[in-house]
């Protein structure tokens, strides 16, 4: 029934003065409400499933930045980890061997030792190979070296300015470095022999030192 409709129902009726009136306005008045309840029923399940929607987009929202605080979580630590590996490190020898005795040289086929009266003496072996004997004499500081081998693996390293012959015997010379550097070598039975200075003893010091050794050796 329309609005119309209602209208000519009521107009046949002859109720009290007033009375027509009322009873229309209240007619329309609940058929609106009725309408507006249907309208609300009608959107009320978009409205729901609208809300629905939300809510899943911001639950997911929040667990994919919940993942992301863990992923986080389980990573800083290892980039944060500065600390050393579990394995020890691995340290190079030292090439020098410390000795006691010239004695303990015989292990290398030949001994050698420092002249008499010499002071400090110390002995080592270097690389396995070289005998070596460090020693103060007349208050100079020499080191003695004997190995089987070939080219020069004494301390006093470069090139000879002057060289004099101290024994033919057994090819000893000494060599002159620099004004305060001296090597003398020699050979004996397979094994060669240097003598060297650095602190400037005198030419003939070192030549009798190298004699005595030549002696020794």
């Amino acid at each position: 029934m329309n609005e119309n409709e209602v209208k000519n129902a009521f107009d046949n009726i002859e109720p009290e003065p007033g009375a027509q009136e009322r009873m229309y306005a209240n007619i329309l008045k609940k058929a609106a409400a009725q309408k507006g309840n249907q309208n609300v029923e009608e959107n009320y399940p978009a409205a729901q499933n609208h809300r629905s929607i939300l809510m899943w987009q911001r639950w997911g929202s929040l667990a994919a930045c919940l993942a992301i605080v863990i992923a986080a979580g389980f990573a800083l630590p290892h980039f944060l980890d500065r600390s050393e590996p579990d394995d020890p490190p691995v340290f190079v020898g030292s090439p020098f061997e410390d000795i006691d005795s010239p004695e303990e040289f015989e292990k290398l086929g030949f001994t050698i030792d420092a002249p008499e009266n010499a002071e400090d003496v110390t002995y080592c072996i270097y690389d396995g190979t070289i005998a070596r004997v460090d020693f103060i004499l007349n208050d100079h500081e020499y080191t003695y070296e004997a190995a089987k081998l070939n080219g020069n693996f004494s301390r006093a390293e470069g090139d000879a300015v002057g060289s004099t012959t101290l024994n033919a015997k057994y090819d000893a010379t000494l060599d002159c470095l620099s004004p305060d550097t001296w090597r003398a070598h020699w050979s004996k039975n397979g094994v060669s022999y240097y003598l060297s200075n650095f602190d400037g003893a005198s030419e003939d010091m070192i030549a009798d030192v190298a004699e005595l050794l030549i002696g020794q050796s």
